[in-house]
């Protein structure tokens, strides 16, 4: 049975998306259930992973000299994952996304200043994540920016295995492996994948000991 969410679980997440810092005492005034009703559905979101984190908004606009900008660019054939990593690695990309056409992603990125900006495009993008073809578009003025996506009430949660790649369809097996939380359609894929993980930390533990 696939998972799905209701209006109440739509109505508290559209408040914490417009102040996180609401008290759970306020949020249950507000959609009219008491304080351990809020307690307990904000963490059965939280253990989905539709609330991924609490986090603060910086307001750029406010930052002398930083200079925002959307790239597009073509991607070398590669490893996803290892491109994933790559680009997690490198603090002035905010967000990277797959898409559909001739370039293949769509990053939104931010520098100290002008020079900085242009040295992310032409020299650390194509060296270290392998990316060409870039154009790249420095924003000049935001008039509308909103965080995650919006929840509607029986909206049906979607989960991809991260061993596999397939949907899943039902309530995932959740396990965390190294400080990740991963999601599986079945314990043979979860111990597939905590076999790779235990290859990797293990090689990655060989060559700090050996460095």
């Amino acid at each position: 049975m696939s998972i799905r969410v209701d209006g109440l679980d739509a109505q508290i997440v559209e408040l914490l998306q417009e102040d996180g810092r609401m008290l759970y005492k306020d949020i249950a005034d507000k959609v009219g259930v008491s304080l351990p009703t809020v307690k307990a559905r904000i963490n059965r979101l939280m253990s989905l992973g539709l609330i991924k984190k609490f986090t603060v908004v910086v307001d750029s606009d406010k930052i002398a000299g930083k200079v925002r900008g959307v790239l597009f660019a073509k991607v070398s054939p590669t490893d996803t994952e290892a491109l994933t990593r790559t680009l997690s690695k490198i603090s002035e990309v905010r967000a990277a996304h797959f898409v559909a056409g001739e370039k293949q992603l769509f990053l939104e990125v931010e520098a100290d200043d002008v020079e900085s900006f242009n040295r992310l495009i032409l020299e650390r993008l194509p060296r270290e994540a392998g990316l060409s073809d870039i154009s790249a578009h420095i924003i000049t003025q935001t008039v509308k920016e909103e965080y995650g996506v919006s929840l509607k009430a029986n909206s049906f949660l979607q989960y991809k295995c991260n061993f596999c790649h397939t949907t899943i369809y039902g309530k995932p097996i959740v396990k965390h492996y190294y400080g990740g939380k991963y999601y599986f359609s079945g314990e043979e894929c979860a111990e597939a994948y905590k076999g790779i993980l235990d290859q990797k930390y293990s090689e990655r533990k060989k060559t700090n000991t050996e460095g």
